[in-house]
């Protein structure tokens, strides 16, 4: 049986596709990883809560992590390799295709400018106060997710592709500007973390008062504003139950938003709508899981896994052939 260039070429871009699916899935443990070491760090998971909540270390003396950690530093370190090989050899069969894969090379090479942007933020993680590290380093996986998850969509075969059209095309416009918002939304939830302003606001339905322009003279929302250590432990901005007013007032929007495109996209993709509207239905349960029952370190690990999910998602339709 003889195989056509026509089935070569479906294979190979069947092959991309997958491979870029595969490094996509990665950054995923990479970003779960994450997740788990710095809220464990944090303090999250201490017995003592929440006394040892954002606890430093003031003696030079290194202590040994917990088992749990170390596996999950040698998980996200196995990964990360992983995600670079993939990213490369994505680069390679891009850009070697006659004609070559622009768009998917493009991203593909954005996305190793990506991590090798985290390898080198990475190592002035450990012991840094300065909460935009912490805050580069969860941005930057999400934006990588977002790249991979575009190539793969991308690279899949699609000469079968639905013809646009307008609903669709809007679509997409409408999927690019909520992937925005959730990265919005993901930058101010990061900065609660960052800035060890969990405890300022522990009740789900309501928050300490306080002023907003506290905000902006406090350093809440300055991420290059150093840590203040009083005492061994992080002492969080002044006005830092304003973060999670603003983390939740975007969280309102994003879920009713990601409703309202699932609602829209049942027509151009019924598979794709249901995963929309489960993620939007399991981030805000989550959020108020996370807060009802603090100290939860699975809990806050789950609901940074579904802005994760939710990105990668996003990210998917808005390169999709039937969206443009």
């Amino acid at each position: 049986m003889t195989v056509g260039p026509q089935d070569t070429g479906r294979r190979l871009r069947t092959l991309f596709a997958r491979m870029a699916l595969a490094a996509a899935a990665l950054t995923f443990v990479v970003i779960v990883a994450s997740a788990f070491m710095r809220h464990t760090q944090a303090g999250l998971a201490c017995a003592d809560w929440p006394a040892c909540y954002g606890r430093m270390e003031v003696s030079g003396a290194e202590t040994l992590p917990p088992a749990e950690v170390r596996v999950a530093r040698i998980a996200h370190r196995l990964a990360a390799t992983s995600v670079l090989a993939l990213v490369i050899g994505l680069l390679l069969v891009a850009w070697t295709q006659k004609p070559a894969w622009q768009r998917e090379g493009s991203l593909a090479l954005a996305a190793l400018i990506i991590a090798a942007a985290l390898a080198v933020l990475g190592l002035a993680t450990p012991g840094s106060k300065i909460p935009a590290v912490t805050l580069g380093n969860l941005l930057g996986g999400y934006v990588m997710l977002a790249l991979l998850a575009a190539t793969a969509a991308l690279g899949r075969p699609h000469d079968n592709a639905t013809p646009m059209t307008t609903s669709s095309a809007n679509s997409r416009a409408l999927v690019g500007a909520l992937l925005a918002l959730v990265f919005l939304q993901a930058a101010s939830g990061g900065l609660i973390g960052a800035q060890y302003a969990l405890t300022t606001c522990p009740s789900v339905a309501a928050c300490p008062a306080f002023a907003f322009g506290d905000l902006f003279a406090g350093g809440a929302l300055d991420p290059f504003r150093a840590l203040s250590v009083v005492a061994g432990r992080v002492a969080p901005p002044d006005a830092g139950a304003g973060l999670h007013v603003i983390h939740r007032a975007l969280g309102f929007a994003v879920t009713a938003a990601t409703f309202a495109l699932a609602h829209r996209m049942r027509r151009i993709d019924r598979r794709a709508a249901l995963v929309l509207a489960a993620l939007a239905a399991a981030a805000p349960l989550l959020g108020v899981g996370t807060i009802a029952g603090m100290p939860s370190l699975p809990m806050t690990v789950l609901h940074n896994a579904t802005a994760a999910s939710l990105v990668a998602a996003l990210a998917y339709l808005t390169a999709r052939k039937e969206m443009e």
